[in-house]
């Protein structure tokens, strides 16, 4: 068993790598680069004298060897992280506190912060919105989560927790009153909502509507659960998603009036580089890491 566990770190590199059929995807969730975790896949190699993947550029593949090892190892890996999480939940403390882009704070983070809270019931964990991130570095805040040009350059670390892609929606009767006999929309009877700005729209037209100016037109709204509460009330075409506006589309509030996406924004998630921070802030972090890895995909 002390033989096995030495590579216990370029088994989780190896397990991250085959889950993603990816080395950069495997080194952005484990926070380590490129190089590292193809050294660690080279030493378990190495070690079991056969290659574990085959590797096409970019792209990697499981080999046979691969294939009958990975089952084995995903499932040692998560016995492990279920035994130490049922200690946690039961032992760990603290106090943490999140500064949080309004929008994500309240369309979606307070509802998993409030789980994670019921899970982890001696952690308390204090959610501050904030469109200007508090400085992390001064103690003012123990994580941030935020768009991410929006966090600090410096003295953090940064981890992707899930990308925002926007598609054009709307109330199905300004859906209705937009589409053509022929199925198309007629854009220049668009009022458009924006938030923060016109720049994302923008980018939506840039990209697929170039010929077009509406982009320019419309009322900008400075957050964006304002801008999702203008949209259902009918007063124009949001560029909507599948994670903040969840609900309004699930209930049909907003349908879709164009399928075409636009990458609208990163979030992410930084903690202090140094030794303040939080034994409870990282349970925190990894947790919601683990809860949005499919987005990441």
């Amino acid at each position: 068993m002390t033989r096995s566990l030495r590579h216990l770190n370029s088994l989780r590199a190896f397990e991250a790598a085959a889950r993603h059929s990816s080395f950069a995807k495997a080194a952005s969730e484990l926070n380590v680069s490129h190089s590292v975790v193809s050294q660690h896949v080279k030493n378990l190699e190495e070690w079991f004298g056969a290659d574990l993947f085959s590797r096409y550029g970019n792209r990697v593949e499981l080999t046979a060897t691969g294939r009958a090892l990975m089952p084995q190892v995903a499932s040692g890996l998560q016995t492990l992280t279920d035994a130490c999480e049922a200690i946690l939940r039961k032992s760990q403390s603290g106090a943490v506190i999140v500064s949080a882009e309004p929008a994500l704070a309240s369309l979606w983070l307070r509802k998993h912060i409030t789980e994670f809270c019921a899970l982890y019931p001696r952690i308390e964990v204090d959610l501050r919105p904030a469109w200007t991130p508090e400085r992390i570095t001064d103690g003012q805040a123990d994580m941030i989560i935020h768009f991410a040009t929006r966090l600090p350059a410096s003295g953090v670390e940064k981890t992707d927790l899930f990308p925002i892609d926007g598609y054009p929606a709307a109330t199905p009767q300004v859906v209705n009153r937009l589409m053509n006999a022929s199925g198309t929309v007629d854009w220049s009877r668009a009022a458009l909502v924006h938030d923060n700005g016109r720049e994302t729209w923008h980018k939506w037209f840039a990209a697929n509507e170039p010929e077009g100016d509406a982009w320019r037109t419309g009322r900008v709204y400075s957050d964006l659960s304002l801008a999702i509460d203008a949209a259902v009330d009918g007063e124009g075409v949001i560029l909507a998603d599948d994670i903040l506006c969840r609900q309004e589309m699930a209930s049909n509030r907003l349908v879709p009036l164009d399928g075409r996406l636009v990458r609208c924004v990163w979030y992410q998630v930084a903690l202090p580089r140094n030794a303040a921070r939080k034994p409870a802030a990282e349970t925190l972090r990894n947790w919601l890491l683990d809860k949005t890895h499919a987005l990441r995909d």
